[in-house]
């Protein structure tokens, strides 16, 4: 099953500190979030939450290779979420 890696809240603090001492940011610096298309997403002052997540597990259709994944807690049942459950920093979507 392939599995896409999760940074933590220690592997954040030390990136975004490394950014800070190479690039000199301010403390007004803004955050965003690249979705891959023509434009970059702003994120909220306020789209930072702590939620529950469980792990699951999706089988894609044409190759039958299995895909790890994550879902809020409140939506697992919907995505047959088997694995442990934990507490996670979500940034919420805007759009």
């Amino acid at each position: 099953m392939q599995e896409v890696p999760v940074i933590t809240l220690k592997e954040l603090k030390a990136a975004i500190a490394q950014l800070e001492k190479e690039h000199q940011l301010a403390e007004d610096t803004k955050v965003f979030l690249n979705t891959g298309w023509d434009s970059v997403q702003e994120i909220a002052p306020d789209a930072l939450k702590v939620a529950k997540v469980q792990a699951f597990t999706v089988e894609d259709p044409l190759s039958g290779e299995e895909f790890g994944g994550h879902s809020l807690l409140t939506k697992a049942e919907a995505m047959k979420a088997q694995g442990k459950i934990e507490t996670a920093i979500i940034i919420n979507n805007v759009y």
